[in-house]
């Protein structure tokens, strides 16, 4: 009866892991409604920008398409060998300047020294640091001060919607994500108490109070941080400032990556790092994401083998725990693949599949950096 029992505590054990993540995802708040102060204050939009020629055009014409009044933009093209140049010189308007990228000096990694020269360049009292691959609806800008200034923050951040076009993007970027909202306890953020570790921020879309920003030192604070979103919200946290988060798919599109071998290199730099800087915490968060992952394979296995042996007790325990973990399981995937993804719900069924190619993804990128190689992107060498 030991067996059984233990089969049946599992069970219970990964249909309450799916529980917490359903009342996780749930209590993520929403943007405010978008709304215009009577004197509104001056925001900038910053924007760095290397070999970003798919997206840039797109994205800068949608941020000076804001509906917010007071409004710059400013792009940094930094060092492009493409043709994200050109893109920006047919962009005619004056609330827009674009600046050349300064040589990446010793000890910084390329998007911080980016980020540090256009904050040093901005006017406004907020700034909105903008990835070049994103686009931003009309409303973003009035939306994300609404929400900062009734929640009193200091750095806001949002997750956008994120668009998945190839099979390899669909596949492995949602259980990366998984992975990424099991790290950090997104409903304490906001707490008086909360610790600066457990605050993190969406490189993406950082919208951040200048004074906030400036008494902390920029992004030179961070300056050799591959995971310099995370580290300046830490920053700012650990300097007695407010960090909240938001969800704003409606508000925020992104296109991280275009094609497998992308996704690979990105999560290979990501991984490194957040493994380096997590340490044991990436490590528990990832053991929970694959028991939860294959947990319920292995309990139907066991089941079978209870069949297979006449043992009654072994068969129902494994076959009922098993089946109902992983109906549970299959729900919640189904449903973040079409809540948050706008896809059909049968990608869930090769989320184990997804979550294989990432721990292989991470086990290169940790393995390269380890024994020096470094990760590559964008045609820059990390080393985690």
């Amino acid at each position: 009866m030991i067996l059984p029992t233990i089969i049946v505590v599992v069970s219970a054990a990964l249909i309450l892991l799916v529980a917490r993540d359903i009342r996780r995802l749930r209590r993520i708040p929403h943007l405010a409604a978008p709304a215009i102060p009577a004197e509104p204050p001056l925001i900038s939009i910053l924007i760095p920008a290397r070999n970003e020629e798919r997206s840039i055009g797109r994205c800068v014409r949608a941020a000076l398409a804001q509906s917010y009044p007071q409004i710059e933009v400013i792009v940094v093209d930094d060092g492009s060998t493409d043709g994200t140049g050109a893109i920006l010189a047919e962009v005619a308007d004056v609330r827009l300047r674009v600046i050349a990228g300064r040589p990446l000096p010793d000890g910084w990694v390329g998007k911080c020294n980016a980020c540090q020269q256009i904050g040093e360049q901005a006017s406004g009292a907020w700034l909105l640091f903008l990835d070049a691959d994103t686009v931003p609806a009309p409303d973003l800008v009035a939306a994300l001060l609404s929400t900062a200034s009734i929640r009193r923050l200091d750095l806001l951040t949002i997750f956008p919607f994120l668009e998945l076009g190839t099979f390899w993007e669909r596949v492995v970027l949602p259980p990366f994500l998984a992975l990424i909202t099991a790290l950090f306890p997104f409903e304490q953020m906001e707490r008086p108490d909360v610790r600066p570790d457990q605050v993190l921020a969406n490189g993406q879309c950082i919208f951040v109070r200048r004074a906030a920003y400036e008494g902390v030192g920029g992004h030179a604070a961070v300056r050799g941080e591959v995971l310099e979103d995370v580290r300046l919200a830490q920053a700012i946290r650990a300097a007695g400032g407010r960090v909240g988060i938001a969800e704003g798919m409606a508000f925020l599109r992104v296109r991280m990556y275009t094609s497998g071998r992308e996704v690979a290199e990105g999560l290979m730099k990501n991984a490194a790092a957040g493994y380096r800087s997590g340490g044991g915490r990436s490590a528990w968060a990832m053991a929970g994401l694959i028991l939860e992952t294959f947990g319920p394979a292995w309990l139907l296995l066991a089941g079978l083998a209870g069949l297979a042996l006449g043992d009654f007790g072994l068969s129902w325990a494994g076959l009922g725990g098993g089946g109902l973990s992983l109906l549970a399981a299959l729900s919640l995937r189904a449903t973040l693949y079409r809540r948050l993804y706008g896809l059909p719900a049968a990608y869930g069924l090769l989320w184990p599949l997804g979550l294989l190619a990432y721990l292989l993804i991470a086990g290169i990128g940790m393995w390269r950096v380890r024994s020096g190689r470094g990760v590559i992107w964008k045609g820059r060498t990390y080393s985690g």
